[in-house]
Formats: C-alpha cells, structure tokens, sequence
C-alpha cells in the first residue's frame, strides 16, 4: 500500500487526539551506527574504496548456507557486490501469521517488543582469524517493508558440520539487536567500539531480523591482515 486517504468532518469543540510516537523509528547516526541514506546527495560506504577484504563478498566465496524463510528472496542476493536493482534483487521474508494488530515499543530500549523474528546463516568466503573490523548492513529499496531491527552474530566452527543438528554451535554477538532505518547503508566499525567481540575468529554470521521484513545487502569486513582463505 502506498497511499490512504479519507475525508470528512471535524467538531471544532472536540480536543484534538495526541499524536502518538509510531512503533517503527527509524534509526539515525550516533553511537550505535552511521546510517547514510541513499539519494542522489551521497556516496554509500559500500561503493567507496577500503582496505579491509570484504571476506563475505560472492565473488570470493561467500554463501548462504541456511534460512528460516526466503519468501521473496534468497540470502544469497546479500553478498552480492553490486548494489540493489530493486526489493527482489535482495533478502525478503513472509510476513509473520503471528504478527500483532498493533506493536508495543519498550520505552527502555526503544525496540518493539517482540520476539518474532527470521534468519539466515551466511558462510564467509576468507575466514576472519583477527575478527570483524567492519560491517555494513544495506536497506536499499526497502523504504515500507524493511525490519523494524537487526541483529549479528559470529561464530567459528567446520564448514562441514555446522548445519548437522547435533552440532553445538557458540554463537555470539557482533551487533545486538539494533534498529534499522529505510534505504540506507548502515556502518559498524571496530575502531569506535560499534562491534562486540570484535577480536574473535569468525567463519560465519547468522543474521536476524525482527519481525520481518528485506535486506539489500550484507557486508563483512576483516582486518587487511587477519584474513585466511576458509577450508
């Protein structure tokens, strides 16, 4: 839906109803995160030159092994080194058959509160044996439909054995659950303390998003030396 519009009447004598603040906010640069909007305006991180390899790019390797939904789209369109052509051109799940009339937002975390949520684990194509020193996490074209919040996690494990359901996995954060906003990049570096345990060795991240929704683009970058071609 892209328009609603509805006329009518209103009593002069009746007071008007407070705007109430909408559950989806959307975020802004600070300390979280530098969010930078596509438009015409800017250059987007992800199309400027840096010396971190980007060890999930497809070109070197990088794929998606797992999902919980790809309705509309599948994980495999994240590594993609182009930008996004279009919502179809990315990662986009169901609409949850759970999903509330109405989202409550907790006041203390400014999130909504829910647990639902989709996954895809993303297999890096270089193993970061120093850990993550960047991460960016793309919206592009996803303006009505992109999640509400988004949440990282590494971990180090075989290749082979890590979908094998009696495999226990450590997964652990890189990003915690951290609100998006529409069409843009969002850029989360080491150097100002924007990724936790930064320093471990990574082969792989499970990215999660609440409670639905598409991503254009999902980019891993390791220290320029740190990178080790995965088995």
């Amino acid at each position: 839906m892209a328009r609603l519009r509805l006329w009518g009447h209103y009593k002069l004598d009746e007071q008007p109803t407070p705007i109430r603040r909408p559950a989806y906010i959307p975020i802004k640069t600070g300390s979280r995160c530098t969010v930078i909007a596509h438009n015409d305006e800017n250059e987007v991180p992800s199309q400027q030159s840096v010396i971190q390899p980007e060890v999930s790019a497809e070109a070197l390797g990088g794929k998606a092994i797992a999902c919980s939904n790809k309705h509309y789209g599948t994980p495999q369109n994240l590594l993609q080194a182009s930008l996004g052509k279009d919502m179809g051109d990315g990662w986009e799940t169901a609409r949850h058959p759970e999903r509330p009339a109405s989202w409550k937002r907790n006041t203390a975390s400014g999130l909504v509160e829910s647990d639902l949520m989709d996954w895809c684990i993303l297999q890096l194509a270089q193993v970061a044996e120093d850990g993550i020193d960047r991460i960016l996490l793309d919206t592009k074209h996803f303006r009505g439909n992109y999640p509400e919040s988004v949440q990282v996690e590494g971990c180090f494990h075989d290749a082979n054995a890590i979908l094998e359901e009696e495999q226990q996995v450590e997964w652990f954060p890189l990003i915690s659950r951290c609100r998006m906003a529409a069409d843009a990049e969002h850029v989360y570096h080491r150097s100002m303390d924007q990724i936790e345990n930064s320093r471990r060795k990574v082969s792989h991240v499970r990215v999660s998003i609440y409670p639905d929704g598409g991503l254009s683009r999902v980019r891993i970058y390791a220290s320029p030396t740190s990178a080790a071609l995965a088995s």
